[in-house]
Formats: C-alpha cells, sequence, structure tokens
C-alpha cells in the first residue's frame, strides 16, 4: 500500500510504503536499514548511528537544511537501546523579522560554527545532559527514549519558509519550516516502529512545536502511528491584546506563514496565531499537548515587551490562554490540552534545569504521556 505525504507549504510530496522494513532483526533496531524503495519513492535514508554510539549526542549534517546565512543545518541525535520511545526537540533562540529584531539577535543567523553541538547546547555541551536529557534522573519520564534535537538557526521559530531582506543587512533565510519537513525526511523512517512519540521544544522551539506539529503528525500518520504528545516549554502564543495584532501581521508577513501555517491554520491568520491549539486539536483527534510557562518568565515577558513596542502582563496572559483553551475543550475531545504554570521568572523547565527544580513538574509531564484521565492544569 502506497501512501501520499506533504507538508503543507512544501513542495514535493513523497511517497511512502506502510512496511518500511521487513523485521526488526533485519537492523532496523540499530537505525542502520537502508531507505525502503517501494516503486514511488521513500521517505529518505534513516539515520546512520552505530550502536557503540547509542547515549551518546551524535551530530548529523543535512545538506537540505539551511541556516539564516544559507550554511549547511542537521540535527543532533542522541538514541539509546532502552527502548524505541522518540523525542523529537526543537531548540530556542533570537527572533528575527525586520531590521531592529534581526539586529538585535544576529547571533542566531551566523550558522552554526565549527562545533554545531556547542551551538545547541553551550560552549561546555553542559546542556546535553540536563531535564529531560537526563537519562540518570529516575523522575524523568522521558529518560529511556531516544532524542532527535533540531537548532533554531533561523531566526523563525522554525516556523518560515522564505528568504526576506531587511537592508543593510544580509538576506535571511527564513526557513526553519522546510528544515522540520527535511528532518522528517529522515525520522521517520528511522523510528517507523516508535513505541511513544513525543513533539516538544523550548522558547522559539516551543513556538516551533505547535507550528510544526501538523506536518510532523501527518507524517508519522501515514505509516499508522497515532497522534504524537506534544510539549511546548515556554514558547507561549497569548491573544490579544497580549499579542498585539500589529506584531502577529509584521512576523507572518515577514517569515510568510500564510504559506506555512496558513495552508492549514486559516483561523490563524484571520483570529490570531493562538489558534494553532484549536485548529490541532481539531485536525488530530486524541492528541495530547501541553504549555510550560513561569508566571514573570523573564526572556517571554522581554519578547512580548518587544513585539507589542510596550509592557505585557504575562501572568494575566497566561492565565487568559489557559481559560481559553479550557473552554473548548468538551468540543475537541478526545483531543486534549493543560497547562503548567509555576511562579519564578526562570525561562524554561524541560531542558534549562533538572526536573526537580520545577516541583510537579515530572508528575504533570508523566500524567500527559501515559494517558491519565487524573491530568490537570496547575495554574497556582
Amino acid at each position: 500500500m502506497i501512501l501520499t505525504w506533504k507538508a503543507a507549504g512544501i513542495t514535493g510530496p513523497m511517497l511512502v510504503g506502510v512496511a518500511l522494513c521487513a523485521a526488526l532483526a533485519a537492523g532496523c533496531g540499530e537505525n542502520t536499514q537502508p531507505g525502503v524503495d517501494d516503486g514511488g519513492g521513500t521517505f529518505g535514508e534513516p539515520i546512520p548511528v552505530a550502536p557503540a554510539d547509542f547515549e551518546k549526542w551524535v551530530w548529523v549534517p543535512v545538506p537540505e537544511m539551511r541556516c539564516a546565512d544559507d550554511s549547511e543545518g542537521g540535527f543532533a541525535v542522541n538514541f539509546t537501546h532502552q527502548s524505541r520511545d522518540l523525542v523529537v526537540y526543537l531548540l530556542g533562540g533570537g527572533i528575527c523579522y525586520d531590521v531592529l529584531t534581526c539586529t538585535i539577535y544576529q547571533s542566531v543567523l551566523h550558522g552554526l560554527g565549527d562545533d554545531p553541538l556547542a551551538f545547541m547546547f553551550g560552549a561546555d555541551h553542559s546542556g546535553e545532559h540536563t531535564g529531560i536529557f537526563d537519562r540518570a534522573d529516575p523522575e524523568n519520564p522521558l529518560r529511556q527514549s531516544n532524542f532527535v534535537v533540531l537548532p533554531h538557526c533561523t531566526g523563525d521559530f522554525h516556523s518560515g519558509n522564505t528568504v526576506a531582506t531587511y537592508p543593510p543587512l544580509d538576506p535571511v533565510h527564513h526557513v526553519g519550516y522546510a528544515n522540520v519537513a527535511a528532518a522528517i525526511q529522515r525520522i521517520v523512517p528511522t523510528f517507523h516502529d516508535a513505541q511513544r512519540i513525543v513533539l516538544a521544544g523550548y522558547s522559539a522551539g516551543g513556538v516551533g512545536v505547535t507550528t510544526n506539529y501538523h506536518q510532523f503528525a501527518t507524517a508519522f500518520a501515514s505509516i499508522g502511528k497515532p497522534p504524537p504528545i506534544l510539549i511546548d516549554d515556554a514558547g507561549p502564543t497569548l491573544r490579544q491584546p497580549y499579542l498585539s495584532q500589529h506584531a502577529q501581521d509584521a512576523i507572518r508577513a515577514s517569515w510568510h506563514l500564510d504559506e506555512t501555517v496558513g495552508a492549514w491554520c486559516p483561523a490563524c491568520g484571520t483570529e490570531g496565531l493562538h489558534a494553532v491549539h484549536h485548529t490541532l486539536a481539531q485536525l488530530h483527534p486524541g492528541m495530547r499537548s501541553s504549555v510550560v510557562c513561569a508566571y514573570s518568565d523573564a526572556v517571554v515577558t522581554a519578547l512580548y515587551t518587544l513585539l507589542n513596542g510596550g509592557s505585557v502582563q504575562l501572568k494575566a496572559g497566561l492565565l487568559d490562554f489557559a481559560d481559553w483553551t479550557d473552554s473548548y475543550q468538551d468540543s475537541v475531545a478526545p483531543s486534549a490540552e493543560r497547562e503548567f504554570y509555576y511562579a519564578g521568572g526562570r525561562h524554561g523547565a524541560t531542558v534549562i534545569a533538572p526536573l526537580s527544580d520545577t516541583p510537579g513538574l515530572a508528575a504533570f509531564l508523566s500524567a500527559q504521556l501515559d494517558g491519565s484521565s487524573t491530568w490537570t492544569t496547575v495554574r497556582p
């Protein structure tokens, strides 16, 4: 049987056979099987990682993935023999949508450098084993997962597919959405047998997991997988007036969101970017999604202040968002969305610090992952 998958806003359909591999004994469990030729095309080659390199971070260059300066991109992987569970994680970074923001956040526009892992995890790679990436933390519900981590080097929150000009700056390749599509071509054949699939992200990546969820879930649905679990850490898309119409219009125009997200979420253009949450719940029945954020997150507050050209009451905006998502839960069931809010100004909770630094978060995520009926919003 041949099924067609096409990422919204990305040209070039790809075909994939349901039977991507005859059996795990043929090598699928070690992620070394060749790409599948079903006579009509393939997703692409699986990600080659030798068993000796499991539970180590390995950089995978992907020529089709590009950074803002049109240099080569890719992703990092950390595979394990402990399970076939999969976490695809989108990292954060600065924002660029006009001359001011692209000047402020120039560091995100110059490629990954000589050491992409340092770009992603810090000069000392200290972030490689923190939060959900900590396999030694018994409270971490994702510790036995395989990880695929995408850097944010396009300035567009992983959401664009265009080349923009902001004179006198060099052209900026806002191709984060296309990068995710390219990564999907490698991820799906590698984890066609995944037992549990999670799409998560932090900061700009938190926005990115919502804007890319549809193409990611659609690709896995084409091989019979249920909707992945979605975790948005410190990337809330607030409603008006907390995110102004002017800011939304500027971002949509600069990143060409109407051709990426707007292709499957028309309400994102007419109602606001927050509508992506309601739309996803309708498009993918049974998805379980969450938003995690501190009430006084200093970076989110600064970002919204920059976007709106004035101060923002972040806690009020977060509570408004939670009230809104709660209002439509009955109409989108069995899909479910919950929020986990906490006091303080720290930016991020899933990879910035041990999960224990955010009391209750590990239990909240466990309930989301396990499909527990007792999974509830936390807003102290």
